[in-house]
Parts: C-alpha cells; structure tokens; sequence
C-alpha cells in the first residue's frame, strides 16, 4: 500500500442499503478504520466527531442525497477526499459532484473490487497530503481580500442573483466596464472553441481584466499553451469533432496546476463522469451561461491556480485517472507534444 499504512486512514462510507455497508466494511476494514453511515444526516454526525480522510458516498438516498451531502461535507472537513458510488448515471447528479461536491472519483455500481481498492488509496494517500488544503487557502484569500467569511465572499464570487440584465448571458455579454490593462503577471485564460462567435463574446467579456487568449482547435490551443502563462482553460466538450477528454487528462498531468471549465450545451452522462475521473475538471457550466456566474467562477479558478502553482503538493490531491480512450491511436501526436511542453512542469 502506501504511506498511509503506518497510521490507518479514516474511511467514511454512507449508503441507504445496509448490505453496501456490510460488503463495504468487510472490503476495507483489515486496511482502514471504517466508519458507516445509512443517512447523509447521520454521516454529518460522523463527520462533526471523527477527522475522516475518505468520504464515500451513495447518490440516491431519502432526505438528503449524495451530492448535497458532500456539498456540506466540503464545508465541514474540507481536507476529506469525496467519492460518489452510484447505480444511475444521473446527469444532474454528476454536474452537481462537479460543481458543488468537487469530488475526486464518480464510480458506478456494480463496482471492481480491485479498482475501488485502488481509487481509496489513492483518496487516502491525496487526503494525507502534507500542508493546507487548496480549498481552504482559496478560501483565506477570498477572506483577506474580501473582509467577509468564506461563503459570503465565494457567494460574491458565483451568486447569480444580482445578475444584470445588460449581460444576462453569453450571447449577450459586452465590455461594460471601461478597458483596464491587464497585468502581465495576471492569469492568462485560454478560450478553446470551434464558434467562432462564443469566442468572441467571451474575450470581450472576460478580456477587460485578464490576459485572454483564443483557440479554434487542438493544435492551435497547444500552441498557446506553449507560449503563454496559462491558468485557466475554458474549453468546448467536443473540439474538433473529439470530446477533450484526452486533452483534459494530459494535462492534468503534465500541468497538474492548470484549472478546466467545460463550458458546453452538450451535457452527456458517460462523457461528464470522464471529465471528473479522469479530467479533475473544475467546473462544467452550462450554455448559456450567466455573465457573474461565468465571471465568479473564473476568479475562483485563477486563484486555484496561483494557488496551486505556489503550493505544487497539493496537486495530489487532483490526480486523475486515465481515460479509457487512452489506448486509441493519437493520430495528431497531441498528447505526446502536451508531454514535452509541459515535461518539467510542477
């Protein structure tokens, strides 16, 4: 196993069907100290008294279901790594894992006892990660800057309820604010979009207060990468008539501190559970998106990345499995030249 072995990790596992539980327990408890829970209220309890490092989680359970119930474990032990098991392929339930539950996996049952076995130790090993968890130096940032809590400042950041109505969407978004110079230390974000016109209106949006960079394909995004200091990559789902899985997964990596948006209409289950396994993906927002939501959750993946890029360790914490389609042949050589820019990166 791992480091972990010396001083067994915490082990959380929460599902309404008691015989998961048992199966669960007699999987893991030679390895871990197991912990059960057949309600997200009573695994809130567990987490309240015990510093769990692995939270595995059912989606469909009574009262309260998977994703919220990670979303208020975030809050309480932000260090815990978040595992969602489920038997439906529930799209709204994965987008939620992406931008609520930040989880690490999304794993369908029936599962692989050997690849669950695998998936918890590399949890517990990325929970034990030495030094202060990335969410919880995003949030000390946003309360030096802002003066105010974490979920009032992040709720400053990705509230849409103030939404002005000049700039409800994306199609609708204009530069509205006078033009400020960006500066060069500044996170430069890459747009990767094959529309022509999305392309466009997001630079003007987002390009009044930030480096902004434009991609039509694969290569030419590459090149890009290459060339400039990027931090944030908003992509399509499908680039090139391929979904970016691939892409997502190469870099994570060899440039483990970049932060991806998919930003896309196309919502697809299997597609969506790539992007988080096997992608780490940020965020998956919808088309058309509103102009402070789409606003909050760049400046939230900038500062992710700075500070990642200052904190290289926590990258553990974000790796990702490979993709399945790994095998295929990389026809353009993508993923070896992502290899070579980005070889001695952190």
């Amino acid at each position: 196993m791992t480091a972990v072995d010396a001083d067994q990790a915490k082990v959380l596992f929460v599902d309404d069907e008691p015989r998961i539980l048992v199966a669960m327990k007699a999987l893991f408890r030679n390895t871990y100290e197991v912990f059960t829970a057949n309600s997200g209220s009573d695994a809130l309890e567990v987490l309240r008294s015990q510093d769990i490092d692995v939270i595995v989680s059912d989606q469909r359970m009574p009262e309260m279901n998977g994703v919220e119930f990670l979303r208020t474990a975030r809050t309480l032990r932000p260090r815990a790594i978040r595992i969602l098991l489920t038997g439906y392929s529930d799209l709204n339930a994965i987008l939620g894992a992406i931008n609520e539950g930040e989880i690490f996996r999304y794993i369908n049952k029936p599962w692989s006892n050997n690849d669950l076995r695998q998936t918890i130790a590399d949890a517990a090993t990325a929970a034990r990660t030495e030094g202060v968890d990335v969410d919880d130096l995003v949030a000390m940032s946003l309360d030096a800057d802002s003066g105010d809590n974490f979920e009032e400042a992040a709720a400053k950041f990705e509230s849409a309820e103030s939404e002005p109505k000049a700039e409800s969407s994306l199609g609708a978004m204009q530069r509205v604010d006078a033009p400020v110079a960006p500066k060069l230390d500044d996170v430069g974000i890459l747009i990767l979009d094959d529309d022509a016109d999305i392309r466009e209106s997001l630079k003007n949006f987002l390009g009044v207060e930030r480096h902004v960079y434009c991609a039509s394909g694969l290569d030419e995004a590459l090149g890009i990468l290459e060339q400039h200091r990027i931090g944030v990559l908003i992509t399509e789902l499908i680039v090139d008539g391929e979904a970016v899985t691939d892409l997502l997964s190469a870099l994570r990596e060899h440039h483990p501190s970049l932060v991806a948006i998919v930003l896309s209409a196309q919502a697809d289950a299997e597609k969506s559970i790539e992007l988080i396994n096997c992608g780490q993906v940020y965020r998956f927002l919808s088309k058309p998106v509103s102009a402070t939501l789409l606003r909050g959750s760049i400046n939230l993946a900038a500062r992710r990345f700075d500070i990642l890029q200052k904190n290289p360790d926590q990258a553990q914490r974000l790796v990702a499995e490979k993709p399945k389609s790994s095998q295929r042949e990389d026809r353009r050589g993508l993923l070896g030249r992502i290899g070579r820019i980005f070889g001695l990166a952190s």
